[in-house]
């Protein structure tokens, strides 16, 4: 029979889930020397529904982790290829001071592996098929968790001055302590699936802007992006402000998507590598709190992903690193209310673009506002250039960037939430 055997375990730092937020967030307080846990309940290499698209937020982050961006494994890409039924336009990322004008793609399979192992290397300790049963609280400050091995089935408690929480969407772990789903903010749904053929899309990440199932336009978009090893990441989003969202699933809109592609690409079931695999997106703080005493919540277990666009990896990593510092500081000065900044510091980082961008996705729910930026905003090049910018969250980081501009008049015309 298993072993029910009770232990104890004392850290620094429990976090839970071992993607780019966790693997982040262990790194950095690793290299700060604090004794840090990582469990993963699943083993790597492990799959995970994603574009696999790394933008230029997330490659100045790979190289704040000091990732060797020139790594064989990545394909690098120059920008966005966007299709509609009306225009083809090539959309280069723009190469400002605070972002390189490239991106990255690589599995998520073998991404977050690559971030788990280098935490590893940096001091941390990774315990995979291990489960974070529940947290353990002490009034109401979270202390730690209850932790079980996959292989044995043996029960451990850890005990941890803090603990981050990084499983995911569901992140059953916070819920246990409290953290729910606002269902006012925006949610996405998306399905992705890999396909080995001949035709190769580099050095773009070809995105269709204009979804159609009929003579009806979806409020999402398709992507075809390439990958180092010769295949290529085929998906779709949809979001939930389109009115039929709840008559509608993710291979639903999978399907509409890649039966709208040409017949020459051979994108089909001969050429299909594996199953296709859905999951939630879930987006602009759409879990609340994002902290609660003695845990802080990063990527998507906190709901980061970008309104505007769906992406999730460089956010993640991005309030990964924020969790570390912050409780890095709380611990060195003995002072816990430090790291209780975070959801202070994740508002003035992103809270008007996140709300900005929620009233965006809410628009264009509407079948007449899609249609229309589809028809009147896609052909026009200077506007999609602006518009690449202002949806990849990308600025020069000056005073009076056209970026900001625009996001501060928008910002008197959108109520507060």
């Amino acid at each position: 029979m298993p072993s029910s055997t009770s232990q104890q375990l004392d850290v620094d730092v429990l976090i839970v889930g071992a993607g780019p937020g966790g693997s982040t967030a262990a790194y950095h307080l690793a290299r700060h020397g604090l004794n840090v846990l990582m469990v993963e309940k699943a083993a790597f290499p492990r799959e995970k529904v994603c574009g696999d698209g790394l933008t230029p937020r997330a490659v100045v982050q790979l190289r704040r982790l000091g990732i060797d961006t020139d790594d064989p494994r990545f394909e690098r890409h120059g920008g966005l290829r966007i299709y509609s039924r009306r225009v083809t336009m090539e959309l280069p990322w723009p190469d400002l001071d605070d972002f390189p004008p490239f991106g990255l793609m690589m599995t998520r399979s073998e991404f977050d592996e690559l971030l788990a192992r280098h935490a590893e290397k940096a001091g941390a300790r990774l315990m995979e098929r291990t489960e974070a049963v529940a947290p353990i609280q002490d009034d109401g400050w979270v202390t730690g968790a209850r932790i079980k091995s996959e292989q044995d089935d043996a029960e451990t408690t850890v005990r941890a001055r803090f603990v981050i929480a990084a499983d995911g969407s569901s992140s059953r772990f916070a819920s246990r302590a409290g953290v729910r789903r606002d269902p006012a903010k925006p949610l996405g749904i998306a399905a992705r699936r890999y396909y080995k053929v001949e035709r190769r899309p580099g050095p773009w990440l070809e995105v269709w802007m204009d979804l159609h199932e009929g003579d009806t336009i979806l409020p999402g978009y398709g992507w075809l992006f390439p990958l180092a090893d010769g295949s290529i990441n085929v998906g779709a989003g949809l979001l939930n402000t389109f009115r039929d969202f709840k008559d509608l699933s993710a291979q639903r809109v999978f399907d509409a998507f890649w039966r709208m592609l040409p017949s020459e690409w051979n994108v089909n079931e001969a050429s299909a590598d594996g199953r296709v695999l859905s999951g939630p997106l879930p987006m602009g703080f759409s879990r609340t709190p994002p902290a609660v005493p003695g845990m802080l919540l990063v990527g998507d277990a906190a709901g980061m992903v970008n309104p505007f666009n769906g992406e999730g990896i460089a956010y993640a990593m991005e309030n990964g690193e924020l969790a570390a510092e912050l409780i890095h500081e709380a611990l060195v000065k003995d002072r816990p209310g430090i790291a209780h900044l975070y959801p202070t510091e994740l508002r003035e980082r992103y809270g008007r673009y996140y709300r900005i961008g929620s009233v965006f996705v809410r628009a264009i729910g509407h079948p007449p506002v899609m249609r229309a930026l589809t028809e009147y905003a896609l052909p026009q090049e200077w506007l999609m250039r602006f518009m690449l910018r202002l949806m990849g969250n990308l600025t020069d980081g000056r005073k009076g960037d056209a970026r900001d501009k625009v996001m501060y008049a928008l910002e008197q015309i959108v109520p507060a939430s």
